[in-house]
């Protein structure tokens, strides 16, 4: 079990219905969007603060989690700052407040869709999707990928193990060179395996093949009117805009 399935399965909200957190966090994402960002932006970020301290989630693998798609956003963001002409690329004064507006979004959203990921286990969203009515060969699809990614991470961080033991991190040459072999045989494995559960979805064609058993999660009617309160009044900070 990789840390993150591991923190999810752990996690205080473990026993909270997928329908419930799905509404929660996804409805904070939309509010982060929509409402003005000198009011939404802030209140938004402290409750997901807050709902991550609530759900216990460790928080060496959340801020781990959380700062690896930022480093992405800052770097997608730089376009957005750029003017391109016959005078070369400069700065756009006019497009610095909107790309920032756009940096700190994302960072939010992504914030609160990383709770969400440690507070429930993917084989709980599965048979969420299911119960919902989601096609069976589409959440069949899905399992396959989680677990081809399971297990490459699993082979990454073994043939890693291996390198160090044969003192390839002892030096920055050496350590570039297993970066390089260990990413190229990666590359290799991910293909053979892609193909490998390519043919084992067309011969086994039957999506019940692979379904688990979940405990059954029901809908409490306090915390689905706690969470539509909440988000009303997020709503509601939009009025504290002149």
């Amino acid at each position: 079990m990789n840390p993150l399935e591991r923190a999810a399965a752990k996690s205080a909200w473990a026993h909270v219905n997928v329908g419930e957190k799905l509404l929660l966090f996804i409805g904070l994402i939309i509010e982060v969007l929509v409402l003005p960002p000198k009011v939404g932006v802030p209140l938004v970020a402290v409750t997901v603060i807050a709902l991550a301290f609530a759900a216990r989630v460790p928080l060496r693998l959340y801020v781990g989690l959380v700062l690896a798609p930022a480093v992405f956003i800052a770097l997608g963001i730089i376009p957005l700052m750029l003017t391109v002409n016959s005078h070369g690329v400069s700065i756009n004064p006019a497009g610095v407040a909107p790309a920032l507006v756009v940096m700190v979004r994302s960072f939010v959203a992504t914030a609160s869709m990383m709770v969400l990921t440690l507070t429930t286990p993917m084989s709980e969203f599965i048979s969420w999707a299911s119960r919902i009515g989601v096609p069976e060969a589409l959440t069949y699809v899905v399992v396959l990928m989680y677990r081809m990614i399971s297990t490459l991470l699993v082979t990454s961080r073994t043939m890693w193990e291996a390198q160090a033991m044969r003192l390839g991190h002892s030096n920055r040459k050496k350590w570039i060179s297993s970066i390089a072999a260990q990413a190229a045989t990666l590359f290799v494995l991910s293909l053979e395996r892609a193909r490998r559960l390519g043919e084992g979805l067309e011969l086994r064609a039957d999506p019940s093949a692979m379904a688990v058993a979940n405990p059954h999660r029901p809908l409490s009617r306090q915390r689905f009117a706690g969470i539509i309160v909440l988000l009303c009044l997020l709503a509601a900070s939009r009025l504290l805009i002149k």
